[in-house]
């Protein structure tokens, strides 16, 4: 009982304290008011904090997610009841289109989506882009009846031990709620299940809660260092999100793997700090997206950009990192171009890059080509007698099914498959059988171009080429270590063949005039090189 009255004390004393100040405040205030008067001032307000603007600029480009999910909640016998709960969470715009960053646990499992824009627009048609269950990160599209405003990236790099920040999110269904804390830890291991492990987290003690998973953390310039996706339990203050550098990586290549198409352009970037001092113009206060190099032979390098440009602009977006462009050639169709505006020794440059093929797959990043040769098909008339030789000894209805089926080997010489090939083409070969495909290319079970799609199981890698044959034409260019996994005739889904074996390319080879008669000639060759699906264009026809 006496506890409770000495409780009940300190809780009086603090309120009157409280009060007391409030009075003091309000008082002070007013002698200010006063004092400016007499003296014939103007009066203004102590200024708020800068972060007052920051926060609130921020808040526009953050969405609140929601939905249902359905728990088991008992099971008799083969009867399972279910409930049905509220779900939440935060999301972030990374492109004013309508593409949205959250974490995948956020949506996953969802049976209806709301996402709610800053605005207070409620959109019902959100589609699911990709997710990253490694990684937790899922990206949405919705289609906003206005740009949004799109988040500011930071770098991971930049993030330092007790610095200010921010989470912004919807905990418990609050829309837009700030919590402000430090950077407790960096580079910190979380397991948050048997499923997720993140290698490298920043820790920050903002309070964070259920529903602010998928919401940013940024720092007091406005600018995202992390994506809010875990909080301790059993703890206070403890929180976690993952850095915004791995963060956009794995954004970077999920739109490159879906809408950005995967044109392929040949450029590689870096990305140079904004406070650099070899860069003060371009950056204008922030980083600056610089080429770092070009593929020989790209469409890049066709179009001129060189190594140690300065990008500044791509199909009138901003540049200031990969996702930026990446994002800018998002939609892009096969006959379109991208219009890039980029400094060079500080004059200003621009580019037209013509982008001439798309390839996807579901795990990894894809690039391609699209090109044409001109060479010659036979060095003589013999070498075409040999080829007719060859043909001769096959069985017309077994090589006709076994390129485009399942890849059965049609009967003939080694010696003279590899001497066909290479009288036809250019190249010697050498089979990968599907032991060796699934322990170099594992991540390539599964490849879509266009609209074919490819389950490669083997293939043939190019031991040496040819200048003088087709796939070694200075054009088109195969190169030693490509691995041909298919060979495509005309725009018919019949006429994509794939190449596990020598045999299968001994089978092509053969039949080269044949094809040459289809579509004007052209063809093309499915390829793997350094780890990348790519497609090359030849003509038969020439």
């Amino acid at each position: 009982m006496t506890k409770s009255i000495n409780w009940n004390k300190s809780v009086r004393r603090v309120v009157l304290t409280a009060i007391l100040s409030v009075l003091a405040l309000a008082q002070t205030s007013a002698m200010r008011a006063q004092d400016a008067k007499a003296n014939g001032e103007r009066w203004t307000r102590t200024p708020r904090s800068a972060f007052v603007g920051v926060v609130k600029e921020t808040c526009k480009s953050v969405v609140s997610i929601q939905g249902e999910k359905q728990y088991e909640v008992s099971r008799r016998g083969s009867d399972t009841q279910y409930d049905v709960f509220n779900g939440m969470g935060t999301g972030v715009v990374i492109d004013e289109r309508g593409y949205i960053l959250t974490n995948y646990h956020v949506v996953k499992g969802l049976l209806r989506l709301e996402i709610i824009t800053a605005d207070g627009e409620r959109y019902r048609d959100v589609e699911l882009i990709r997710n990253d269950v490694a990684t937790d990160l899922a990206i949405l599209k919705i289609n906003p009846k206005a740009p949004l405003q799109k988040i500011r990236m930071g770098r991971s790099n930049r993030v330092e031990l007790a610095e200010d920040v921010f989470a912004i999110g919807n905990p418990y269904g609050y829309h837009c709620s700030i919590t402000r804390g430090i950077v407790s830890s960096l580079g910190r291991p979380l397991e948050v299940n048997d499923q997720l492990f993140y290698e490298s987290v920043i820790q920050t003690d903002a309070a964070v809660n259920p529903g602010n998973s998928g919401g940013p953390l940024i720092n007091i310039d406005g600018e995202m260092i992390g994506l809010n996706a875990a909080v301790r339990e059993d703890a206070e203050n403890i929180a976690f999100a993952i850095p915004i550098d791995v963060v956009s990586e794995v954004v970077e290549r999920m739109l490159r793997q879906t809408v950005a198409k995967m044109t392929h352009h040949g450029l590689k970037f870096r990305v140079v700090d904004y406070e650099d001092p070899d860069y003060p113009e371009e950056g204008n206060g922030y980083d600056c997206l610089i080429v770092d190099s070009v593929d020989a032979k790209s469409p890049a390098a066709a179009a001129g950009v060189e190594s140690g440009d300065v990008l500044l602009s791509s199909n009138g977006f901003e540049m200031h990192n990969s996702l930026d462009f990446t994002c800018s050639l998002i939609d892009m169709g096969l006959s379109d171009v991208a219009e890039l505006e980029f400094s060079r020794k500080g004059a200003a440059k621009e580019a037209t890059i013509a982008f001439s093929g798309l390839a996807k797959d579901s795990n990894r990043n894809v690039a391609v080509a699209n090109v044409s040769r001109t060479s010659k098909r036979y060095a003589d008339a013999e070498t075409a007698d040999a080829v007719a030789e060859e043909a001769a000894e096959l069985d017309e209805d077994t090589a006709a099914s076994a390129v485009p089926a399942a890849h059965r080997s049609v009967k003939g010489r080694k010696s003279g498959a590899l001497e066909t090939v290479w009288d036809v083409f250019g190249v010697e070969v050498r089979t990968v059988d599907a032991q060796e495909y699934n322990e170099k290319y594992s991540q390539l079970q599964a490849v879509a171009i266009g609209d074919f799609n490819f389950a490669p199981s083997g293939g043939v890698v190019i031991t040496r080429v040819s200048p003088d044959g087709i796939f070694g034409a200075a054009d088109v260019s195969l190169q030693k270590d490509d691995l041909i996994f298919g060979f495509g005739v005309g725009s018919s889904k019949e006429g994509q063949l794939s190449v596990a074996s020598l045999d299968n390319l001994y089978y092509i080879a053969q039949r080269v005039d044949e094809f040459a008669e289809k579509d004007s000639g052209k063809a093309r060759v499915y390829l793997i090189r350094n780890g990348r699906p790519y497609f090359l264009e030849i003509n038969l026809a020439l």
